[in-house]
This record gives C-alpha cells, structure tokens and sequence, in this order.
C-alpha cells in the first residue's frame, strides 16, 4: 500500500516509517499540514495516519480539507489526548478510527488491516481484468485463483496499470506512483520492474499483457484485444 503519514515528532516518524516500510508498504512522511496537504493532491493513497497536534496546526483540519474533496482514504488519527471529545471530533471530522500514544506497533497493524477489510475499502482495493484478481489489501495477485509470486514493486505496477486498464500510463507516473517522495529513481528501475512483471503473467498464462510504447509508457490490455 501506499501510505502518508503525518508526525511532526522526528523519533515516532522515524520508527513508523521504517516499520511501515519493512511489512511492504511505501510511506510519505511528512510534519506539517501544509506538506501533507500538497502531496495528498497529487498522490492517491491507500491509508492516511494522521497526529492530531502538528507543527502548523491541527490534523483534524486535514482529514476534513480531504473529506471535503471526497476522498474517500481510510483514515486513522493519532492523538496522546485521552479526552473523549478529542476522539469523537476527530471521528466527527471524517476520521475512521484512532488509536492512542503510546501504543504497540502491532496494534496499529491490527488497526489497519482492520481498516483496509471494511466492505467498502475491500471494493476499491480488489480489481479483476481477465483471469487475474489484484485483492491491494492483502498484497496477493491471481491468476485463475492460483496465487502469483510478486513483490510489493510489482503489485503496486500492476494495481496502477488495471486502474488505468486499456489508456497509456507515462513512465515517469508509474515512476511516481512507485517510489516515494524521499526516494530517487531512473527509467530504468521502472523498466525493470515492468520487465520482472511482464515475465510473470506470462509464465502464469494471465490473459494481461503490458505494451511498451517508447518514449510514452505501458498500456495493459488483454491479451488479443
């Protein structure tokens, strides 16, 4: 998945971001509103974890400036306020759940799988194309109900490309929706990892296939249309 994260306290950033990191999941991190703000408007997310109180203000104020748009992200609000009217506005403000500092990690974890298995969030997240079914919040790709090895990269590449299925998707947004914002990346990176993705489906028999089309992107279709 791909996650923002909004802690302006550096140790609690730092250790949530590697965490979140090391189960699979891409994470922006960010310490202000106006940061996250910026790029919650050109990135699509997956899951929000927002603190309560930042630097420049208050979390709440974004999860409602995002609610406002109609995005639709699960949110999850951090607070150290154990006060029942902190909770009950931040659910009011469009939150979907919060969990209190200090807490375990795998709570969090508990609390965000819980999050993404909700109906809704388990419609948006499950894509069919073909004989293949991309389930994004059990990280698990199948071709005819037979389980696909592929790494996080490469579900992630295929989650964007069925989004997106049949129109040309340029390799510098596949790029973006694949790296994060503090990481560097090179067409090449991209290619190889639609290279690795391309050789799987076929193995597999998927009835995908991802064109190249040089100097503009990929376009996935399925195969003989």
């Amino acid at each position: 998945m791909r996650i923002l994260l909004v802690e302006d306290y550096k140790p609690i950033a730092e250790v949530l971001g590697r965490r979140l990191s090391d189960a699979g999941n891409g994470v922006d991190t960010f310490a202000t509103l106006a940061e996250a703000t910026a790029a919650w408007l050109v990135t699509s997310y997956d899951l929000a974890i927002v603190d309560i109180m930042l630097e420049d203000g208050d979390g709440r104020e974004l999860v409602r400036s995002m609610r406002r748009r109609a995005i639709t992200t699960p949110i999850l609000i951090l607070t150290a306020r154990d006060e029942i009217g902190d909770r009950v506005q931040g659910l009011d403000a469009g939150a979907d759940d919060y969990l209190l500092k200090p807490f375990a990690f795998d709570e969090l974890m508990a609390r965000i799988r819980a999050l993404v298995r909700r109906p809704a969030n388990l419609a948006s997240s499950t894509r069919m194309l073909g004989n293949v079914t991309l389930a994004a919040h059990e990280a698990r790709v199948t071709v005819n109900g037979i389980s696909l090895g592929l790494s996080a990269k490469e579900i992630s590449t295929l989650d964007r490309l069925m989004r997106s299925a049949g129109r040309v998707i340029p390799k510098r947004a596949l790029g973006e929706h694949l790296y994060t914002f503090d990481q560097e990346w090179t067409d090449n990176a991209v290619e190889t990892i639609v290279h690795r993705l391309r050789k799987k489906l076929t193995a597999s028999n998927a009835s995908l296939e991802i064109k190249t089309l040089r100097g503009i992107g990929y376009l996935l279709m399925e195969a003989g249309s």
